[in-house]
């Protein structure tokens, strides 16, 4: 009987019954603030509670989730085991279920967990507290993290196996085969124009106001804008009112003009993949995103600066995926011509696109000098991959700042973490700085009692709307010697403080949908084609979030964990170009990450969220075992004294 029983612990029935238990453990406990043992009358009472507390409610909803559990981990792998038999028998090698256990999988899943369930707690208390804030809360989480990292890692494994198990190009001809770029364009066209003419003139957002403003007069030119794209727009209603006597006819002009930008990105992507032989399914798939994706027709009828930069990211990260596959297109002219002017328009079209194309283009730099021995062919790939956009983009901003008079942006706008934890640890702790700390906090954001009360999770732009532009390097140096002390004596805050400006980028049962919504604007009528048709969008956009896939495709934290899966599945599949092709997005995330906050600011993420499926269907693609060892040959072959001759 003991055999028995000891058999049957150690039995892999066991383990799925451990498993699911776990699972549905996690999948439906509450995170709660930490229970207070003052408010019991007795200390029994708060360790009943607290038992209470730990195990959770085993009610009808939790058996559903643990037999359906139990089903999903007794299930066979068919899947992974059919995959691996399939792709043996065509002569592919790929990872089998039992590779899987060398893999980073459980890195991944465990790392989703944690922010799945830290970003509840920062969403619900505004720290760490529903997490690590008692004992009980502790173990809560660990069987919480437990249990999702069982499913996640299973859910990652099964995604690998279904897209391993399948091939996504095809020789056959198809409605892309030709055309594909006039058709694509033709029916994102018809998907955006209702929403477009339904908002006429155009929606406005408060950023787009103020850049309006400096071209009508009304504001000094200021760089903290992009100033080309201020140029454009406000150009656009400054000739509607001079030549048509219409501001509204210039914004639906510009309209036009932007959403023509982002409808050619996006047709792109499908005559791209459609000439690398995808399947028609999978593009078919990549354009449903982009026509029902609530996002892509709201910021196709909403004047931001967010949708041309977004427009030259894609073109960016379409050549730069090319190039790194196919190092040899920077001997083709009209590639590297195409590429620059890609840079060129990142750089311009929003400030922090220098960034990205500045560290992508030393990545990039980094994979193409491998592969060339010559210094004329290093010279070009340095000045191919960033050096001459650079210098580029410097000069005509350079010479529209000075056509203009334009005034700089301020550095603050770069400090929103610092300014952020800051604000949070005077909240706590403003009687515990000294003299000089607080001198040097206040030479740069003014009264430290002013500054805490500033303090909003939600945004850093009431802290950073404190700071003194005119501040000297000597003045920011003794901020952060402040800053770094506070850091030293209480992090507690500055943690704080930095996660609960992040967990919305990370996290996706967080909405942050966004539909810009401002009081109104004298120079230019708003309101939608006719009364009230502003408020209906507002009601479609608002309803098809709560939709659960409408809402998921279009849910930043769903992308950015979209972005971890693919750098994990190309990098298990050998996709050694393609991983540094999402530099443009990693990038963009840092950004970001800096930003003011997640909460009314996802457009800053558009990047990520528009070029993802691009990155799918490149590496979908791509041939798994490709990698640039080919290409290296080729080149020696070719630079051989035979080869020359």
């Amino acid at each position: 009987m003991k055999q028995n029983i000891s058999t049957f612990i150690k039995s892999p029935h066991m383990k799925i019954l451990l498993k699911g238990f776990l699972t549905a453990y996690a999948l439906s406990a509450t995170l709660h603030a930490p229970l207070i043992p003052s408010s019991y009358e007795t200390d029994l009472d708060y360790v009943i509670a607290s038992v209470y507390e730990l195990l959770g409610e085993y009610d009808l909803k939790f058996m559903l989730l643990w037999l359906l559990s139990i089903g999903f981990y007794g299930f066979r792998n068919c899947a992974e085991v059919t995959c691996a038999s399939q792709l043996s028998k065509a002569g592919i090698h790929t990872v089998c279920p039992v590779e899987f256990s060398k893999d980073k999988s459980l890195v991944l899943s465990v790392f989703f967990s944690f922010c799945l369930l830290m970003g509840q707690s920062y969403h619900q208390a505004g720290n760490a507290s529903c997490c690590l804030g008692s004992v009980v809360n502790v173990l809560k989480f660990i069987l919480a993290l437990t249990g999702f990292s069982l499913l996640f890692r299973r859910l990652i494994r099964l995604c690998c196996a279904f897209l391993d198990a399948r091939c996504f190009t095809s020789q056959k001809t198809h409605f892309f085969s030709r055309h594909g770029f006039r058709k694509a364009f033709l029916i994102l066209s018809a998907a955006y124009l209702p929403f477009l003419l339904l908002s006429f003139p155009g929606n406005l957002c408060w950023d787009a106001i103020g850049q309006i403003e400096q071209v009508m007069g009304s504001a000094p030119y200021s760089t903290h804008h992009p100033l080309l794209h201020s140029l454009i727009m406000g150009g656009f209603i400054k000739g509607g009112s001079m030549l048509l006597h219409s501001p509204e006819a210039g914004l639906f002009l510009y309209m036009l003009f932007q959403d023509t930008l982002l409808i050619c990105a996006l047709a792109a992507t499908i005559a791209l993949l459609s000439k690398r032989g995808a399947d028609f399914r999978l593009l078919v798939c990549l354009l449903a995103i982009y026509c029902i994706t609530p996002v892509y027709s709201n910021m196709a009828s909403t004047a931001v600066k967010d949708v041309p930069y977004t427009a030259f990211t894609i073109g960016y990260t379409m050549a730069l995926a090319l190039l790194l596959e196919q190092p040899e297109r920077l001997k083709s002219r009209r590639f590297l011509v195409l590429f620059f002017l890609l840079q060129v328009g990142v750089i311009l079209f929003r400030n922090n696109g220098l960034y990205v194309v500045l560290l992508s283009g030393i990545s990039c730099f980094a994979f193409l000098f491998r592969n060339y021995r010559g210094v004329r062919e290093k010279l070009l790939c340095l000045l191919a991959s960033f050096g001459a956009s650079i210098l580029a983009a410097q000069l005509i901003l350079f010479l529209l700042v000075q056509g203009t008079s334009a005034v700089s942006g301020s550095v603050g706008e770069m400090l929103s973490v610092p300014f952020q934890q800051t604000a949070r640890y005077l909240q706590f702790h403003i009687d515990e700085i000294d003299a000089q700390e607080r001198a040097g906090i206040e030479a740069v954001l003014g009264d430290a009692e002013t500054v805490a009360a500033a303090y909003n999770p939600a945004s850093a732009d009431p802290v950073k709307a404190l700071y003194h532009k005119n501040a000297s390097g000597t003045e920011l140096a003794a901020y952060f010697r402040a800053w770094f002390r506070g850091l030293i004596r209480h992090p507690g805050p500055y943690f704080d403080a930095f996660f609960v400006h992040i967990y919305g980028w990370f996290t996706p049962s967080v909405s942050n949908a966004i539909r810009y919504e401002t009081d109104g604007y004298e120079t230019v009528r708003q309101g939608g084609l006719f009364p009230n048709a502003d408020k209906l969008l507002i009601f479609y956009y608002r309803f098809a979030n709560r939709i659960s896939l409408l809402g998921l495709l279009e849910n930043i934290g769903a992308a950015v964990w979209g972005l971890f899966f693919l750098t994990f599945y190309q990098k298990r599949r050998g996709n050694r170009a393609a991983l540094p092709a999402g530099l443009p997005l990693w990038v963009s995330l840092l950004i970001c990450m800096v930003s003011p906050c997640f909460f009314g600011h996802p457009r800053y993420a558009f990047p990520i969220l528009f070029s993802l499926p691009f990155l799918y269907g490149f590496t979908l693609t791509s041939s798994p075992a490709r990698d640039n060892k080919e290409y290296v040959a080729s080149q020696s072959a070719d630079e051989s004294p035979a080869a020359q001759k």
